[in-house]
């Protein structure tokens, strides 16, 4: 016979949360709001947003969640620089772990491919400028092989006397999305919502730390992540890696199981970072009924997946649905031919 899941209260997992090493970085909870006009243009599900798009740390997003876990272990291990690689030019990852970084009095250093957009001072990349970071770019494009150069990179800080802290894909990466779970746990209770389902944009540790946090606390929401890249064989072996290794470093007797978790790729579109109809349909409807900007790389196309639910009778007026904002917002001025008016009309 099987054994019923653990379950621990609130007090408990934020308890285990407060016991790691954690640098200021954002006032918590952020926003759920209500998204009264977009549930009434839609003839339901009650719809709700959780606004990680407000984390203060450089102009917000759902990354500074876990760089007040990484910062705090890197100040714990009297590290003076942020090494990061993976992402490209215009990463929302590399702006947050930049202004993480100053905020904390380190340095940046930060190993990047191009990408789309990557040449145009404009975006993220501006950001970047004005953050001072020393941004080493491999000559690739997409996301992957940054591997040899990073470790390049590093060994090339340990020689100069720097005393490097290398973000890598680990349990800090989902932790501050057990903790984000934990808060639309509470939220929710307290306006009176009986949620349903959460949408989220994840290809890996925000839909990891969800995942672990759904299950710890017994919620019992129906989570669909949408993958901003499509990777062969996806990436939910992976996510249920993370998940269960955050679990261990949390000390949760939780286990989830790859097959388990429901993370799409079918909104991506013809690649990584390329805008779609739909997600330009779905951040100009949010934009026009709730004023609130969602952006083509990663939200905007998540969201047009819960648009799909929606218009496919998928979701009804009985469900609850949380839209987990991960902010990326200045990726909408990176995109502006591909957002205005004339691209509209064109469309």
């Amino acid at each position: 016979m099987a054994q019923a899941p653990v379950v621990y209260s609130a007090k408990d997992l934020r308890r285990r949360l407060d016991a790691l090493p954690r640098f200021h970085l954002t006032d918590l909870p952020t926003p759920l709001l209500e998204l009264p006009n977009l549930t009434r243009q839609l003839g339901g599900p009650r719809l709700l947003m959780k606004r990680d798009d407000l984390t203060q740390g450089g102009l917000g997003g759902n990354k500074n969640r876990k760089f007040q876990f990484e910062v705090g272990e890197a100040l714990a291990q009297d590290c003076d620089v942020l090494l990061w690689g993976g992402g490209v030019m215009q990463s929302n990852h590399a702006r947050q772990c930049a202004a993480a970084a100053r905020r904390a009095g380190m340095d940046v250093v930060l190993v990047l491919n191009e990408g789309p957009h990557g040449k145009e001072l404009q975006g993220n990349r501006l950001l970047l400028d004005l953050l001072g970071a020393d941004v080493r770019p491999t000559g690739r494009d997409g996301m992957f092989g940054h591997e040899a150069d990073l470790a390049a990179t590093a060994n090339e800080l340990w020689t100069a006397g720097r005393r490097p802290y290398v973000i890598d894909y680990g349990p800090l990466t989902s932790i501050g999305y057990v903790e984000c779970v934990l808060e639309i746990h509470e939220q929710s209770h307290a306006m009176g919502a009986d949620v349903t389902h959460l949408y989220v944009a994840s290809g890996g540790g925000t839909q990891a730390g969800l995942e672990l946090g759904n299950r710890a606390l017994g919620a019992g929401y129906a989570i669909r992540g949408f993958s901003p890249l499509i990777v062969e064989g996806g990436r939910t072996a992976q996510q249920a890696e993370m998940a269960n290794a955050t679990a261990e470093r949390l000390g949760l007797n939780v286990s989830v199981r790859s097959e388990d978790i429901c993370n799409s790729q079918a909104f991506v579109g013809p690649a990584y970072a390329e805008a779609t109809p739909e997600g330009v349909e779905a951040i100009r409807l949010v934009a026009e009924t709730e004023g609130i900007f969602l952006e083509p790389v990663y939200t905007g196309k998540a969201f047009a997946a819960l648009l799909d639910d929606i218009r496919s009778g998928h979701l009804t007026a009985q469900d609850t649905v949380v839209f987990l904002h991960t902010g990326g917002t200045p990726l909408i001025f990176a995109y502006a031919d591909e957002l205005g008016e004339s691209a509209r009309l064109n469309g």
